[in-house]
């Protein structure tokens, strides 16, 4: 019988054994490098410690799902909620056990009938409010047809920021990079920001939280960004470096962004991960983005991605150039959630496991 179970973190050395059978030694590597970050330092968890749901089949484990504190606030108030993060299942092993519980007459489990990753995000484990993003086409199925519900206009945007890529592909690197920096400035004309933006270098500090409690009042539904979550997200990680851009309003913050590039098969790619202002001032998103985009262009992106939540933010991205970032069957990866009220919800792509 397969059965699904809360993991914990007696469970590490297991788990980090399934990733590499399943996702490789990369992920792997990635996990147990920050699985003291992930769940010990996290300011937003009650107790350090993993959390998260495992399917166990004669000792071995066949599935598993992390469950990430989402430090969430509705209409201003703390509300328990989790980020399914790391959806794995062993294809293989889950139909051996199938074959095997089928000739010896056993259930496959109790609560298995819709299969085994909806048996997990079931689980009282998972958490009462459940959200999900960068989710692939067939968990997003699966996601629907157990309750979840997509979050309209909330989804990935990108950008075109250089033609470094393809031109080091046909120059070769030395002289593709440099036809890059003399054809980029020209022909992908990137906006300038109209306010003052600042690189901010310095730890998150009490300014930084003086404007969450400014928009935790004014999101009907936010995540937690107080000056502590951020160090620990953009400061003290322990793999990736980010840059943080911002927005004076005298002696308060009007608002922030983070960044990063990073390779990916080859390519140099940018994410505006965090960004942050008061709602409705649209005037500092859109310097703080340009600055960002002009920030990642200089780091070598080709192109710069941003998880967008909410009508006004996308406008204002559209403004600027961005456009959806379609999957390969030409569809957007929205958010999705579970008995989450129907009220308008903002995230960046830093919650959850972005960033």
């Amino acid at each position: 019988m397969i059965s699904i179970r809360q993991a914990n973190e007696g469970d590490k050395a297991r788990l980090i054994a399934f990733y590499e059978r399943n996702a490789g030694a990369e992920a792997s590597e990635r996990m147990e490098r920050r699985w003291h970050w992930q769940w010990h330092l996290d300011p937003r968890l009650g107790e350090p410690g993993y959390r998260g749901v495992v399917a166990e089949w004669q000792g071995q484990i066949v599935g598993s799902v992390s469950c990430l504190p989402a430090g969430l606030y509705l209409r201003g108030q703390p509300t328990p909620a989790v980020w399914l993060a790391d959806v794995r299942i062993d294809w293989a092993l889950v139909r051996r056990a199938l074959r095997d519980i089928r000739s010896s007459g056993q259930g496959r489990g109790s609560g298995l009938s819709n299969g085994i990753a909806a048996a997990m995000f079931d689980h009282p484990a998972a958490g009462p409010i459940q959200l999900g993003k960068h989710i692939a086409e067939p968990m997003m199925a699966i996601g629907r047809r157990i309750g979840f519900a997509t979050v309209p206009e909330a989804a990935n945007h990108m950008r075109r920021t250089s033609f470094r890529w393809p031109l080091q592909k046909a120059l070769g690197r030395a002289l593709g990079g440099l036809a890059a920096a003399i054809a980029d400035p020209i022909v992908i004309r990137l906006p300038r920001p109209s306010l003052e933006v600042k690189p901010f270098e310095a730890a998150f500090d009490a300014r930084f939280d003086r404007l969450w409690e400014r928009a935790r009042a004014d999101y009907p539904a936010i995540t937690l960004r107080s000056a502590a979550v951020l160090n620990w997200h953009y400061r003290a990680h322990p793999d990736t470096a980010y840059r943080v851009l911002v927005v004076d309003d005298g002696p308060e913050l009007r608002g922030y962004a983070v960044s990063r590039v990073s390779a990916r098969k080859g390519r140099l790619i940018g994410r505006i991960v965090d960004l942050l202002v008061v709602r409705g001032d649209v005037e500092a998103v859109e310097s703080l983005v340009a600055a960002a985009l002009r920030q990642c262009r200089g780091e070598g992106a080709e192109r710069t991605d941003i998880f967008a939540t909410g009508a006004d933010l996308i406008a204002a991205l559209s403004r600027i150039g961005f456009k959806p970032r379609l999957t390969k069957t030409k569809k957007v990866q929205p958010l999705l959630c579970r008995r989450l009220p129907d009220v308008p919800i903002y995230v960046t792509a830093g919650d959850g496991d972005g960033g």
